[in-house]
């Protein structure tokens, strides 16, 4: 059996449940798809792109160790996707389709409207889960419920985890390459050089691995303490390596649990902080699954939209700028315009300063992030920015 495995925000070949399940049964071809269009419709800004365009390269030379193909479609919106794909799986003649399960609404839509292309073709789709550690739909309340706040979800997570969460698959034996040539990667994108963000956010699994070890090497014991000082460098910096899928939250959280002595609570007070930071990425995700709302740009909770937003177009563009004249907030914003990335105390601050002292419209927040970050994940930054 021939299966297309369409990566997305999975820009990997350890711990990826499609492309191992594919090659564990048959023969594997990968393809990715640029859909610049859309993206930018979706906030996605110049350094998310080129982040993701130097993973795909990284990521292109992985698939050729495995004598795995890469072809590349480039589509300028979801909707072109179907038709796309099912004429490459007719040029390769493959026999499935497999890929990861996402959670915004429009993907969902997009991957709906292929799963039924591919059927019409009599073709079967495999869909795997690896976006989060525990799927949406395994964490509810007692009356089957979703979870609304984070703490009793984080306390239902953790009575529920399996070991499926804590155990991460090796990446594919090779395979026998099949006769199809690879597809010539660009080395820019919607007029973004893939080279834009390299220097700071070298993109791929490699990158991906030596900051998750050294992190857990010499920073994750002092976690708790050191990531409220935004001066020191006390954080993973993993954000944008998990934003692509450079490497999988399963994969993060099997390094803090050895070196937690084999434990996700007590032991070593960072290391338990740190893995809370990967439960809130499964909640927002969780969120994002079960309240389709809050992909349509309305408040998580909907009394929200009535609060009466000021219209202040020249003090938001002074707080884009990094020019309030509040010195850790410019600091924040000069650190997300010249870098990309901001220390996750400080996105907090710059966000409570938008909504709360200015009483500017947090969608506005939520988009300028979206814009500027490396990281720029939805569930992630709507998540945040809905706190």
């Amino acid at each position: 059996m021939r299966t297309l495995v369409w990566f997305r925000n999975d820009l990997r070949v350890e711990d990826h449940p499609a492309l191992y399940e594919a090659m564990a049964h048959g023969e594997a071809v990968a393809v990715f798809c640029l859909c610049n269009a859309q993206w930018r419709d979706h906030d996605v800004g110049d350094n998310r792109l080129a982040f993701m365009l130097d993973s795909l390269h990284a990521l292109a030379g992985d698939l050729d160790a495995l004598g795995v193909p890469l072809r590349l479609i480039t589509a300028p919106r979801f909707d072109d996707l179907p038709k796309r794909l099912v004429d490459l799986a007719d040029e390769l003649e493959v026999d499935a389709l497999a890929f990861h399960e996402e959670y915004p609404l429009n993907e969902r839509v997009r991957d709906s409207k292929v799963t039924r292309a591919f059927e019409d073709t009599n073709r079967a789709v495999h869909v795997h889960h690896s976006g989060t550690l525990m799927p949406p739909g395994s964490v509810l309340t007692n009356d089957g419920d979703p979870y609304t706040v984070f703490t009793p979800f984080k306390k239902r997570w953790l009575s529920t985890v399996g070991p499926d969460a804590l155990a991460p698959l090796p990446r594919p034996k090779p395979q026998r390459r099949p006769d199809i040539d690879n597809a010539d990667l660009p080395e820019q994108t919607d007029g973004v050089p893939r080279d834009r963000v390299a220097g700071r956010w070298p993109g791929g699994f490699e990158e991906a691995q030596r900051r998750l070890n050294a992190f857990i090497e010499d920073r994750i014991a002092r976690y708790d303490d050191d990531r409220d000082f935004p001066a020191l460098d006390g954080t993973s910096t993993l954000s944008p390596y998990l934003s692509a899928g450079a490497i999988s939250a399963r994969q993060c959280l099997a390094a803090a649990h050895d070196a937690n002595d084999g434990r996700l609570r007590g032991g070593n007070a960072g290391i338990e902080t740190w893995i809370d930071e990967l439960i809130w990425r499964d909640f927002y995700r969780h969120v994002i699954a079960q309240f389709p709302h809050v992909s349509r740009g309305e408040a998580f909770r909907r009394e929200m939209d009535r609060v009466p937003w000021r219209h202040a177009p020249e003090e938001l563009e002074a707080w884009k700028a990094g020019r309030t004249g509040y010195p850790l907030v410019d600091a924040a914003m000069r650190q997300l315009a010249d870098t990309g990335w901001m220390h996750n105390r400080l996105r907090m601050v710059t966000a409570m300063f938008l909504t709360k002292h200015l009483l500017i419209d947090w969608r506005e927040g939520e988009r300028h992030f979206m814009h500027e970050l490396v990281d720029g994940d939805f569930a992630a930054n709507n998540g945040g920015w809905q706190w």
